[in-house]
C-alpha cells in the first residue's frame, strides 16, 4: 500500500512540475519573453496565430520581418526581438492543431 501511495505522489509531482502555465489574455505559454510578444504581436492578432505556426529562430525571425514589411509592424529593438525569438522558438517550435471552437 505504501508503495502505491508513493508512486501516486511521485506521478502527481511530475505532472505539476511539467505543467505549463497559460496566460489568460493570449492563451500563450507564460514564460520569459511573453511580455514582448504581447506588446508586439498580439496587439494585432490573437495568440492562436502563433500556436498554429511553428519553427526555429530563423522561422520566427522571418515571420517578424514579414509582419514588418507587409503589415506595418514597427521596428523592434534588437534585445526585445531576441527575447521574442527565444520565447517563440522555445515554446512554439512546432505547429499545433487548433480547432475553431477552442
Amino acid at each position: 500500500m505504501y508503495k502505491k501511495i508513493m508512486i501516486i505522489i511521485s506521478l502527481s509531482m511530475v505532472t505539476l512540475l511539467t505543467a505549463e502555465e497559460i496566460d489568460n489574455t493570449t492563451g500563450l505559454i507564460a514564460d520569459k519573453g511573453l511580455g514582448d510578444v504581447k506588446e508586439n504581436c498580439t496587439v494585432c492578432h490573437t495568440g492562436r496565430f502563433i500556436v498554429v505556426n511553428g519553427g526555429d529562430k530563423k522561422f520566427w525571425k522571418r515571420k517578424i520581418h514579414i509582419m514588418q514589411n507587409a503589415y506595418g509592424l514597427w521596428k523592434i529593438e534588437k534585445a526585445q526581438e531576441e527575447r521574442m525569438l527565444n520565447y517563440l522558438s522555445k515554446n512554439y517550435s512546432k505547429k499545433k492543431e487548433v480547432s475553431i471552437n477552442e
